[in-house]
């Protein structure tokens, strides 16, 4: 594994580990807020629903404009959505908050894909770098949640009171 491929998987891992624990801590939240189940439902939700409208539209970005600039983006909106939700924990910026994270996870993870698979030299290389790749989410859905429960028990027990 070359050193630029473990910066992009710990890149991706820190991505989507941001989306993981805003999708376990936002739901937990808004129960104790007293929303219904059904609404809890829509929230969870929502942290796919830019992903599938966002798929097509984050390729053709990414093929036009490379890896970076992709990656800026997803960060960006990563870091805007889950500092929304922890400045301003209300139902509805938690849903921006899993809009924004959501989206940014999927749009990574396609300009990793693409770029990993284009930088690749043969089958068995191209093999080996996604089974590497495959190990981020993996990796970021124990970190994530774990984070951010440890972030909820040491933040205090009343909303937005860090």
């Amino acid at each position: 594994m070359t050193r630029e491929l473990a910066r992009l998987i710990l890149a991706q891992i820190c991505l989507h580990a941001c989306m993981a624990g805003t999708r376990m801590a936002a739901p937990l939240l808004a129960l104790r807020e007293g929303y219904s189940p059904a609404a809890v439902g829509v929230l969870l939700a929502l942290f796919a629903l830019t992903q599938v409208f966002l798929a097509l539209p984050a390729g053709r970005f990414a093929d036009r404009h490379g890896l970076k600039r992709p990656i800026s983006y997803s960060v960006l909106a990563a870091v805007v959505g889950a500092g929304a939700a922890v400045a301003f924990p209300v139902f509805p910026v938690l849903c921006l908050a899993a809009l924004l994270t959501g989206g940014a996870t999927g749009g990574a993870v396609i300009s990793l894909q693409r770029h990993v698979g284009r930088s690749a030299t043969g089958a068995l290389q191209l093999k080996q770098v996604f089974s590497w790749l495959s190990i981020g989410p993996a990796v970021s859905n124990f970190l994530g949640p774990l984070m951010a429960g440890l972030l909820i028990d040491h933040a205090g027990p009343v909303p937005g009171s860090l």
